[in-house]
């Protein structure tokens, strides 16, 4: 049994990553702004704004997962809301840091997440690995700055990591929360041009991504937590209404909308580029979900249930 302790345990993957440590028998400790709304979970108080943490929630931890930050796409990025996602991530882990320092902790492991987004808010033909900078724009400059922040911590760990995750495909929220409404009513569509491309991955295989990372030694440095199978936002939306078994013939919707409606941050929609993730596969990872219908099937039916 090993001391876990995540931030941003509450999230889509920090919810779903607790859930399978703790039913293998660990000891999960999340941070919390509200511990006291978690009473099934060993929760401790922070507050970065404040600098404030419990820091008995280290005594002991042998491994520290860093999921913290607020929504990419949340809200509209206004100056204040580029801010607070980069701080959100920066001055989190530094909080965590300073404690780990402070307190002489060994971690055996330390996994960071990060996002595919550090390769930019482009589309191209350009098969994208870890090794490849990103482009001059927010997201790969907010995405260098979260990884950034980790150099640190990694000097207190045995072994350290970081997962640059794609499109999360879950039932409990995520990109598909969105989605599902419109194309269970047969009004979804793709967006924009529909050849940006949209690197996924299953809940179920990131939190085996993050599982290894945190155990097995073969992993380090980083990696990108994308499925095999590249798809388009087009062909997603096609595969999407297949597998719910709608019509999809409405239009694409333009550009020009979203970025009336969400500004800067309709790039994110907009535009996408391919990612590898064969470093991943040759440090001997098995997707479950390699192929997209698969892994919508196995999501709706979920939702259904």
């Amino acid at each position: 049994m090993a001391i876990i302790l995540i931030s941003g345990g509450t999230g889509l993957v920090g919810k779903a990553l607790t859930k399978h440590l703790v039913a293998e028998g660990h000891e999960v400790r999340i941070l919390s702004r509200n511990p006291q709304s978690l009473p099934q979970t060993k929760s401790f108080y922070w507050n970065v704004e404040k600098n404030e943490i419990d820091e008995k929630a280290f005594d002991g931890v042998e491994h520290i997962v860093h999921l913290a930050g607020s929504g990419i796409a949340d809200k509209r990025w206004t100056d204040t809301r580029k801010k607070d996602i980069i701080d959100s991530r920066v001055d989190s882990m530094n909080l965590i840091t300073e404690v780990v320092k402070r307190k002489q902790i060994q971690l055996k492991s330390f996994v960071g997440a990060s996002a595919v987004g550090v390769y930019g808010m482009i589309t191209s033909e350009k098969v994208f690995t870890e090794t490849d900078k990103g482009q001059d724009d927010f997201l790969t400059n907010s995405c260098a700055q979260w990884e950034q922040s980790y150099n640190d911590i990694q000097l207190n760990s045995d072994k350290s990591c970081i997962i640059r995750i794609g499109i999360v495909l879950s039932n409990n929220g995520g990109a598909l929360k969105r989605l599902l409404p419109l194309f269970q009513l047969g009004l979804g569509s793709a967006v924009g041009s529909g050849k940006q491309y949209m690197p996924w991955i299953h809940i179920n295989d990131l939190v085996s991504v993050f599982h290894e990372a945190l155990f097995n030694s073969n992993y380090k440095g980083i990696y990108n937590a994308v499925s095999v199978e590249e798809t388009t936002n087009n062909s997603f939306s096609k595969q999407l209404a297949k597998n719910l078994s709608k019509p999809f013939f409405l239009p694409n919707v333009p550009a020009f909308a979203l970025k009336l409606v969400f500004g800067e941050m309709a790039n994110v929609l907009l535009e996408g580029s391919r990612v590898s993730s064969q470093k991943l596969i040759n440090t001997g990872f098995q997707f479950k979900f390699p192929l997209l219908g698969e892994a919508l099937n196995d999501i709706i039916s979920k939702n259904q249930s």
